[in-house]
């Protein structure tokens, strides 16, 4: 099993959120994460968006995650393996918000 795919088995954000600081917080720390949720095709996803302190930690992360950038953000999705709600019946998108307080 893949890192992502382990990810996959938080059943919302407020479980995905600390799970990525764990595991981005190994290349470096996370100055910026952003969460994008939205269906896609059936499937409810979480685009995660990240900035670490330094350029060099983020390419490492990258090269390891086999993740890249967008805008100058690391970006990368995690399909989100919950069970469906009534309110998932179609696309969607909500964003989450990262406090650097958590």
């Amino acid at each position: 099993m893949n890192i992502f795919e382990t990810l996959g088995h938080c059943p919302d954000v407020a479980t995905l959120k600390p799970a990525l600081q764990r595991l981005c917080g190994t290349f470096g720390r996370v100055v910026r994460l952003d969460v994008l949720t939205a269906m896609h095709e059936g499937t409810r996803q979480a685009i995660c968006f990240l900035r670490l302190d330094s350029p060099e930690k983020e390419q490492v992360l990258m090269k390891t995650l086999g993740v890249g950038r967008f805008g100058g953000e690391i970006v990368f999705v995690v399909d989100l393996h919950a069970p469906a709600t009534d309110q998932d019946t179609g696309p969607s998108s909500q964003w989450t918000e990262f406090d650097d307080a958590d």
